[in-house]
């Protein structure tokens, strides 16, 4: 399905309003829910979720399993969830989808693939807790694959709510010039 085509838009019309839940790390120096480009967390400075391009996988490929599971499905979001890790924070130590991405269109990369779309982002304030989903607290057992009823649970916490991706842009922005003077 994936492998000859450069890029593909979606027909909507064959996407279900399911949804897909898909893990990065926070920055321990942020209050907002951005990925952790300083590598405070010891896994590497990272580059997803990319919403410089309102893309997840753009630059490097983060669990391929989901994210091709996710492109040969009907579910229409990608969920973006995070365990915040800002010492002294309300939210610390608790896992929280904070935005998503609405599957438009993929691309090929280097090897492997990204997926692009319209993109929300949600300060933790406003974010859905995992634990609404699961008791687990542990990413590894956070189930991924969402039903119709809990993906219109989360769509429906975030209604009304501010998206926050333009501040979240300007905070990576600055973090990663700042890391760079070090």
């Amino acid at each position: 399905m994936l492998a000859n085509a450069e890029e593909r838009e979606f027909n909507l019309v064959d996407l279900r309003e399911k949804g897909r839940l898909h893990f990065f790390y926070h920055s321990p120096l942020c209050s907002l829910p951005i990925r952790d480009v300083t590598d405070e967390q010891g896994a590497g400075c990272k580059t997803e979720p990319y919403l410089e391009r309102h893309a997840e996988n753009y630059l490097n490929p983060c669990n391929q399993k989901n994210i091709l599971g996710f492109l040969k499905s009907d579910e229409r979001y990608l969920f973006l969830f995070t365990k915040c890790k800002k010492r002294g924070d309300p939210h610390f130590d608790r896992m929280y989808v904070v935005g998503y991405l609405q599957k438009d269109r993929w691309l090929r990369r280097r090897g492997f693939y990204a997926v692009m779309g319209k993109t929300k982002m949600f300060s933790f304030d406003d974010a859905f807790e995992v634990r609404g989903l699961t008791p687990a607290q542990n990413a590894r057992h956070v189930p991924k694959k969402l039903s119709v009823a809990q993906t219109a649970r989360i769509l429906d916490s975030f209604e009304g709510k501010s998206n926050i991706v333009g501040e979240w842009l300007r905070r990576v922005s600055a973090l990663e010039k700042s890391s760079r003077r070090r």
